[in-house]
């Protein structure tokens, strides 16, 4: 019922025992059908959520396992009501309440996943899940920081050699997220293998844009997919006085590293 496997597949790779309250249309399906339904109901999360959500569903089954009497296979899903009230119960206080917010909404998604009835009191379940966020541990909560402005953003590009593929890509990439409040996440990539050219940004992606009223130039990034729009957003910045100019550290960076029109906006040679 639960292989190993990476964070991200628990909520596809995981399975409930079959239910006779289980949805009914995926029966007739042969194994290669379902696990072919199964792949393509999953993407309606984001690959982070489905990690998160996976954790989410690792504690939930550890916290069944650790109840006395176990709680059997057939009651975590369907789940019901008073068993999910009491896994937000035990870890009030634990975890932070966004955290178990996910955690649930995680146990969630599995039910809608593989079919399963989600038979809740909507107000009782939205009352537990405010009362995790006001018991949340003080360790989970970050005091006030000052807020990063260009002088920071100055202090960074002295530390760098902007003739330095690595450091060109990082400064472009920092400025153009600053000026075009940008998630860092929305710009970069986890890690070198994880491009994806229908994801993430490319050089094509960018392109010059006229205000037809003021008539004033910007810089537009089409981001392929983001946190707020799977189908994608259009994001800009306009040149700016200073050090902390992103047209000139972009420009920079195209100089230093010359990314093709297919390739990662930021990709950098490796010398």
């Amino acid at each position: 019922l639960r292989p190993h496997c990476a964070a991200g597949d628990r909520l596809r790779l995981w399975h409930p025992v079959p239910s006779p309250n289980a949805c009914p249309s995926t029966h007739e399906l042969s194994d290669a059908e379902l696990s072919r339904v199964l792949d393509v109901l999953s993407n309606s999360w984001a690959p982070g959520t489905r990690v998160t959500y996976g954790a989410g569903l690792l504690l939930w089954h550890s916290h069944c396992d650790s109840k006395v009497p176990r709680v059997m296979e057939a009651h975590r899903g369907p789940a019901s009501e008073g068993l999910l009230l009491d896994f937000l119960s035990r870890y009030a206080g634990v975890y932070s309440g966004s955290t178990l917010k996910n955690y649930f909404y995680g146990i969630r998604a599995w039910h809608i996943l593989h079919g399963l009835p989600w038979v809740m009191f909507e107000n009782r379940m939205m009352a537990a899940l405010a009362a995790v966020e006001h018991l949340e541990p003080e360790s989970s909560k970050r005091a006030a920081r000052e807020p990063f402005t260009p002088a920071d953003i100055i202090k960074i590009r002295e530390q760098l050699d902007l003739s330095s593929p690595l450091d060109a890509a990082v400064y472009a990439c920092l400025t153009t997220t600053f000026w075009s409040a940008s998630r860092v996440g929305e710009f970069t990539v986890p890690n070198l293998k994880a491009f994806d050219p229908r994801l993430h940004v490319k050089r094509s992606d960018v392109r010059r844009s006229r205000d037809n009223r003021l008539g004033l130039e910007t810089t537009a990034f089409h981001l392929p997919t983001t946190k707020a729009s799977r189908a994608g957003e259009d994001t800009f910045w306009a040149r700016k006085d200073g050090l902390s100019d992103p047209e000139s550290a972009l420009q920079n960076h195209f100089s230093v590293n010359g990314p093709l029109p297919k390739e990662h906006l930021f990709s950098y040679t490796d010398p």
